[in-house]
């Protein structure tokens, strides 16, 4: 009897311990289980705030590129010369010409104290009586003049220029010599650009004289001896792009005489 029942208390007792066992084992994978699904969780988050941050910082450097081209946008407006450009009404027709009716031909211009060119004029060369061809463009950061057989020396130590200008009627030649102020990267059609001496050279455009720098190049295939630039734009001149030849030369002894005439008067 005795023996019976301690059978039993032994069974019971490895029940328990093998229903213990298992409650044991279904409690790790249940805790394992939640542990794995909270690291995963972790990880997502993780990676969420990877992304995050990766988007923040292109935010950032599209910002940056923004507010760059903008600098840079503001300053090419503060660089480029004024343009005036005309608006004519459409859908009307011209005037009809008749010989007590004549259109006139005067163009208006805007008040100002700055010399109102064209997309052409006549740039006279000081000192050298020379008038030319001149293209004005707004499009072109600098300055070119038509120059030949340039060569450099030295003179008390510094560079200088020694070049010819070409008079476009007669094709005499000039011979000039300026210190060279720097050189000037110029992109052409070759593959390597060009470095071309920059010189200070006293010029007149309409009533307006002044000195400015000019690329010394050789343009003798183009209809224009000098380009003029926004570099001697600035400030002094306005273009009207519909017109041509708006500025008729006035030289020094025109000046002069006209003052004369004036004063007589």
């Amino acid at each position: 009897m005795v023996s019976g029942s301690l059978r039993n208390l032994v069974l019971a007792t490895l029940a328990i311990t093998s229903l213990s066992a298992c409650t044991q084992s279904k409690l790790q994978q249940q805790m394992q289980a939640e542990l794995g699904t909270a690291q995963a969780c972790i990880a997502k988050q993780e990676a969420q705030g990877q992304q995050l941050s990766e988007q923040q910082a292109e935010t950032l450097r599209q910002l940056q590129r923004v507010q760059q081209q903008l600098v840079l946008q503001q300053m090419a407006i503060e660089a480029k010369p004024q343009v005036i450009e005309r608006i004519v009404p459409q859908g009307k027709c011209p005037p009809v010409r008749t010989a007590n009716n004549k259109t006139s031909q005067t163009r208006e211009q805007p008040t100002t104290d700055k010399q109102i060119v064209g997309l052409r004029e006549q740039a006279l060369i000081a000192g050298l009586n020379i008038v030319m061809q001149a293209r004005i463009s707004t499009s072109v950061a600098n300055s070119v003049v038509d120059a030949r057989n340039i060569q450099m020396f030295e003179r008390n130590g510094e560079e200088w220029v020694r070049f010819t200008i070409y008079n476009p009627e007669t094709k005499e030649p000039h011979v000039l010599e300026r210190k060279r102020l720097r050189f000037q990267t110029v992109q052409t059609a070759n593959p390597t650009p060009d470095r071309r001496p920059v010189v200070e050279i006293r010029f007149t455009i309409g009533k307006l004289t002044q000195k400015g720098e000019f690329i010394l190049a050789d343009r003798s295939a183009s209809e224009y001896p000098i380009l003029i630039g926004r570099n001697l734009l600035r400030d002094v001149m306005l273009v009207d792009v519909s017109g041509n030849n708006l500025a008729p030369l006035q030289r020094v002894e025109d000046a002069a005489s006209s003052s004369s005439s004036a004063a007589k008067k």
